[in-house]
């Protein structure tokens, strides 16, 4: 059985606050977008599950041990329901790592979708809220990815999820991976103190995004409200994302921003072919370039 693990972008980001605990608090719009990675599953001899990995991306930095979100979402679903079988996951690996993108919190929750899938376990509602606590253990994006949801408001450190619904599928992206990684902890604690007058206009802000997706304005309507506060860490990566964000930008692509903590940058297009132009002439850098699309 094969499950596909979908990436995601923010197409807004601010951090309201921190708690005691160290973590920030965000309000954030996730979308999820056409990138995947790809779990192939299948019933095995033994009585644990066992993960294999296929790098795709060649980046060879990916661990198929215990610290493996993969390997930790199987271990917990099977103390969760009990399960006395063996499985064997191949985690085929194609989004990049350290960008933003919320890989290997889409692969934790394919583990858990995808095992409840192959088991005949049916997800009750009471069941459904298990899977949310052993994603919410496991990493703050996996609840997104748990969500039949193309796109959700989230508040907390993002695992408190309100799906919105758009309609018009919004135009295509132009997705780069500068080939970096961006290390989350750090761009957090980066970051300058922000006025809460500037976080409350921030919000704000949001609700107009989300008007205008809704109502299916275009791109020069809403692109300019786009926004992520963590593109402000006081940090060396952030000059580098900064320049791809600008060369994007230059290249023709509208309401160019960074995703999470980035290093990935996207920006979107009028139409497939200005896609195409747009990724050829980001040719000459050494980045991996994707032209894809949001979820309709």
């Amino acid at each position: 059985m094969k499950q596909q693990c979908p990436a995601k972008v923010n197409l807004f980001l601010e951090v309201t606050g921190k708690r005691k605990n160290g973590y920030h608090t965000l309000a954030t719009l996730f979308a999820r977008i056409n990138i995947y990675d790809v779990l192939d599953m299948e019933v095995v001899s033994g009585a644990q599950p066992i993960l294999e990995i296929v790098d795709e991306l060649g980046a060879g930095t990916l661990s198929a041990g215990s610290d493996n979100l993969v390997l930790r979402a199987a271990r917990a679903f099977y103390r969760a329901f009990r399960v006395g079988v063996g499985v064997k996951i191949t985690l085929i690996k194609r989004i990049p790592m350290g960008a933003g993108l919320g890989g290997g919190s889409s692969d934790a929750a394919g583990t858990l979708l995808g095992l409840a899938r192959l088991l005949n376990i049916n997800l009750t509602a009471s069941r459904k809220k298990t899977l949310h606590k052993i994603g919410v253990n496991l990493a703050a994006d996996v609840p997104f990815f748990l969500k039949e949801a193309n796109f959700c408001r989230a508040t907390g450190v993002g695992d408190r999820l309100k799906p919105v619904k758009i309609t018009k599928s919004l135009p295509f992206m132009v997705l780069i991976w500068p080939g970096f990684s961006s290390p989350t902890g750090p761009v957090f604690s980066a970051l300058p103190p922000s006025r809460r007058s500037v976080v409350l206009t921030h919000l704000s802000q949001l609700d107009r995004l989300i008007r205008r997706l809704q109502t299916g304005r275009p791109v020069e309507e809403w692109g300019g409200l786009l926004f992520n506060r963590l593109e402000q860490a006081e940090l060396p990566v952030m000059a580098e994302v900064a320049l791809a964000r600008r060369i994007l930008g230059s290249a023709g692509a509208k309401g160019v921003r960074m995703s999470g903590s980035g290093s990935s940058v996207f920006g979107f297009v009028s139409s497939h072919a200005e896609g195409e132009r747009v990724v050829r002439r980001l040719q000459a850098y050494p980045w991996k370039v994707y032209l894809t699309s949001c979820h309709g």
